[in-house]
């Protein structure tokens, strides 16, 4: 039965009376206690079951604010949230002792009830190696609990911080979906009392982010510290000392960087794993370790963790990449000479030219065995100071590693004293040449499939290229040392022979500078139409720079429209209020896409949305690549899909 058929044979506000018959007055069917309550089994006269939460009394939350919290949480739907179907208010006079006296006073009882999840808790499961859960379905319910917090985190109008994230109160569906529990209480008892009471709880210990506990320090990051120790739990069995006062699992992070950082480790603990479901657990325990940095602002939040663990999905194809990739590598010189690059490209002669950019003219280079390169000629540039420069950025991209990133494979810096004309006179100058190298991909760029002769991306295609050149965004924007890429467009986006997205000219702002990038990507007419307001206008970078080219390259994937480079319309405007007019509402979609069933239906949806948050004028609002992709795979929506100008 669901929860709505549930919700109907269900009074909204059952009175006490109700569930006390129903739970056999509060007494024979107890199926689990916490710090806000008791929990008990309630069964209706059809069978059906629920659960009833007796709340621990409180001073400090009035009938009124109880009400209204509880409005707010039963609005909630999310697979990995249980459902919460009603609350009971209950105020009885009775005699209670006081200060050693007996007096008449009114005594308020607390209940809320779910949906009741036969399956019981995550904790009955993941300590016992003879519980079923193998590693495949560990890492669905990762995933699931990382889902039901982003919804609880980012998904909504005002974050929900739980507060109270551990295994008992991670209930398990059908299928073993993992549902959170006990979220939102912190609202009905208050931050300082849900403090103290979770405090006293021994079953808590261990998932309390320091910050909290020493400091009183709440925030999001509060449930990502749990999260984190809640992950290395699930991946390695091992359960925190329950009779230690280790407040933050400290035993237990140390025990797991010390043993399962090490391949020969992990191995030993699921030998019968392939490489790809190991690659898998590798990444749980660096996630893991990850959200329970000391400091807050190191921990990474919900939807980047997500999308780092939806990622590995494609990791098998990428290590046979990877290997066709080093065999290349290994043929060609990481530090070609000049006459070498001259010698494969025919001089550059313009028969082998196969496009030009931003930075500078690509030519075809074929190397003796057959195998092809992409040679990148920089254009010159006036500063004296770049040869060092020049040097340690591209060593730092060259081993740069992504399955949507074009691979950088060598370079060649080279001084030359040439005849060169200046002034209406002819000397001798030194001029810098300076060349890269990529992988050659021959299906060309992205653009000549958005508005060229070639007709051959249907909608799943589409879509997998958006997702695809999100997981390269991302993982440019995440590294130690984020690269923003300055120049994403389509003509930035190459296609394998599985048209498999990768972007390119990726590092380049490094190698020239964000100034001299800005009057460079200023001044070619491809890059209009693609840059943000704030980057043009006031020189302003950041990740969301990209993020605005992100969502012009989304919108012009996904309506066919093309971005107008001859006009002055140097961010879209027009492009995106045509979009906004045309193209937000289901029926508008939908009469553009005859042909798609309902799901691929909302997949476009979702992409416009995507990318009309994506293009929002103020940086502050648009979303981080890792959100973004969570938001495509479903996982959220926004509450308003208006752009504003």
């Amino acid at each position: 039965m669901s929860n709505a058929q549930i919700s109907s044979s269900f009074p909204r506000e059952p009175k006490l009376e109700f569930l006390k018959q129903i739970t056999k007055d509060l007494s024979e069917r107890e199926v689990g206690h916490g710090p806000f309550g008791v929990v008990y089994k309630g069964i209706l006269q059809n069978g059906q079951v629920v659960a009833v939460k007796k709340l621990v009394p409180t001073s400090g939350v009035h009938d009124r604010r109880f009400q209204n919290e509880v409005a707010n949480l039963q609005i909630l739907e999310h697979r990995n949230i249980v459902k919460l179907l009603g609350s009971c208010y209950h105020t009885e006079r009775k005699l209670v002792e006081k200060n050693g006296r007996h007096i008449l006073s009114d005594v308020q009882e607390k209940f809320l009830y779910y949906e009741y999840l036969s399956n019981g808790s995550l904790e009955n499961y993941i300590y016992d190696e003879l519980s079923g859960l193998d590693w495949n379905m560990r890492f669905k319910i990762i995933l699931g609990i990382c889902n039901g917090l982003h919804f609880l985190h980012e998904e909504r109008s005002e974050a929900i911080v739980h507060l109270n994230l551990k295994p008992s109160n991670i209930m398990l569906g059908d299928n073993m979906v993992p549902k959170i529990t006990d979220f939102g209480l912190s609202r009905l008892f208050g931050e300082e009392q849900t403090r103290i009471l979770t405090q006293n709880v021994v079953g808590w210990i261990g998932y309390i982010a320091p910050e909290y506990h020493y400091r009183g320090e709440i925030s999001v990051k509060s449930d990502i510290f749990s999260l984190g120790v809640l992950i290395l739990e699930i991946v390695t069995g091992l359960r925190r000392d329950l009779n230690s006062r280790d407040i933050s699992s400290k035993l237990l992070i140390d025990r797991v960087s010390k043993n399962w950082t090490k391949k020969s480790h992990v191995e030993s603990k699921y030998p019968s794993l392939e490489q790809q479901d190991l690659l898998q657990v590798n990444r749980c325990i660096e996630l893991g370790l990850n959200c329970v940095e000391t400091d807050p602002k190191r921990r990474p939040d919900a939807g980047s963790i997500i999308g780092k663990l939806r990622g590995l999905n494609h990791e098998a194809s990428i290590h046979r990449i990877m290997e066709n990739k080093l065999q290349l590598t290994n043929e060609f010189p990481r530090e070609p000479k000049l006459q070498y690059v001259e010698q494969i490209t025919g001089n550059f002669s313009n028969e082998c030219e196969i496009g030009r950019g931003s930075f500078g003219i690509v030519y075809k280079g074929t190397l003796q065995s057959g195998e092809v390169v992409a040679v990148k000629r920089l254009l010159a540039v006036s500063q004296t100071n770049q040869d060092e420069n020049f040097k340690n950025e591209v060593c730092s991209l060259i081993d740069i590693n992504h399955r949507n990133i074009v691979k950088l494979i060598g370079y060649c810096y080279e001084i030359q004293r040439k005849l060169v004309e200046s002034h209406g006179r002819y000397i001798f100058a030194d001029t810098r040449e300076r060349i890269l190298c990529y992988e050659y991909l021959p299906r060309g760029s992205l653009d000549k499939y958005l508005y060229g002769a070639f007709d051959e991306l249907n909608w799943n295609t589409s879509f997998k290229i958006i997702q695809g050149i999100c997981q390269g965004l991302q993982f440019l924007h995440e590294l130690q040392r984020p690269i923003i890429h300055m120049d994403l467009k389509p003509g930035n986006i190459l296609l394998d022979d599985n048209l498999m997205p990768k972007i390119a000219d990726f590092g380049l702002s490094r190698i020239f500078g964000e100034e001299q990038t800005r009057t460079l990507t200023s001044n070619v007419v491809g890059s209009r139409g693609y840059m943000a307001p704030e980057y043009y206008y006031r020189g302003e970078v950041s990740i969301k720079s990209d993020i605005f080219s992100l969502g012009i390259l989304i919108i012009e994937i996904v309506t066919g429209l093309k971005v107008d480079s001859s006009t002055e319309d140097l961010s879209s405007k027009n492009l995106i209020n045509t979009v906004n007019k045309s193209w937000t509402k289901m029926p508008q979609i939908a009469s553009n896409y005859p042909t798609l069933e309902a799901n691929c239906l909302q997949q476009v949806k979702r992409c416009i949305d995507v990318g009309l948050h994506c293009v929002r004028t103020n940086p502050t609002e648009r979303p981080s690549v890792g959100e973004i992709i969570g938001r495509l795979d479903g996982r959220s929506t926004y509450p308003s899909n208006r752009y504003s100008g």
